[in-house]
């Protein structure tokens, strides 16, 4: 049975274009998802991997959905969706990425996603150490672990170490994905983001059913009282099995004829968030 996860894109409020480097657009094909959603990664890591595992090929059908935030224009659109494929840590991303010349841009790009790199004594991997421009302060260290101030795990300058006997799981967090490239919103001139119709909104009341006035901008329903809009603010929607068929083919039905994935200035980020 199909899954499918969906989430606001905090970062990027623009409807018809991903403004933010999570997710990163590799190429046609690929999107790397780095940073960002704390909550669908930990559910990932503990699904997929463990303390003797550090990455995994995904055969089952779980797709994520990405919408864009409500900033300067009320209106949600869908601005991304993929496939989940490959489930790793950061550390075997930085090994493998930086060994496959399709994601030079990203490994080398000063805000790159890919934003820890692995701390090693005598070979053996004790840590991270935060290696991109992507976050300030200790931002980082809340991608790694849920839990600090973490009397189990050291900070030295910019490097994460667990201390001796702490088991790797205490890195709950440690977790990034590879997605098959189902659609990526590269501006309203050239491939704009999917709206939401009635059909799409019947089956999202369908899957909220506690939840009232769900319609577009709302589609996670709005509070009681003053109405406001529900954003999901660090959580995620998963569709009830019953529902995910019928959200997939809609969205198959709603992708444009002839997608185009190629932006002008190339692959990555829309817009830096580097000065």
């Amino acid at each position: 049975m199909a899954k499918v996860w969906i989430y606001v894109l905090g970062a990027s409020g623009d409807p018809d274009r991903v403004c933010c480097e999570v997710p990163w657009l590799v190429d046609e094909k690929l999107i790397f998802f780095g940073p960002c959603k704390k909550r669908i990664r930990k559910c990932l890591r503990t699904k997929f991997l463990g303390p003797d595992c550090s990455h995994t090929r995904v055969t089952e059908d779980l797709f994520i959905i990405g919408v864009n935030a409500l900033k300067k224009v009320k209106k949600r659109k869908i601005v991304w969706w993929g496939r989940l494929s490959e489930v790793m840590t950061f550390a075997e991303a930085h090994k493998r990425l930086n060994e496959d010349g399709r994601f030079e841009k990203l490994c080398k790009y000063k805000c790159s996603p890919l934003h820890v790199k692995p701390v090693e004594v005598a070979g053996k991997l004790v840590g991270y150490e935060h290696a991109s421009e992507l976050h300030k302060g200790e931002e980082w260290i809340d991608d790694l672990l849920s839990k600090w101030p973490n009397p189990n795990v050291l900070l030295e300058e910019q490097k994460l170490r667990v201390q001796q006997g702490t088991s790797w799981e205490v890195f709950d967090r440690d977790c990034c994905m590879l997605l098959e490239n189902r659609f990526f919103a590269i501006g309203k001139a050239i491939q704009p983001g999917i709206e939401f119709d009635e059909k799409a909104l019947d089956i999202l009341r369908e899957a909220q059913p506690n939840k009232s006035r769900i319609d577009d901008p709302a589609i996670f329903g709005r509070e009681k009282g003053k109405g406001d809009i529900i954003g999901l603010r660090g959580q995620f929607l998963e569709l009830p099995n019953n529902l995910t068929n019928r959200f997939v083919a809609w969205l198959e039905g709603r992708l444009p004829e002839g997608a185009k994935h190629q932006r002008s200035d190339g692959y990555g980020p829309a817009k830096t968030c580097c000065t």
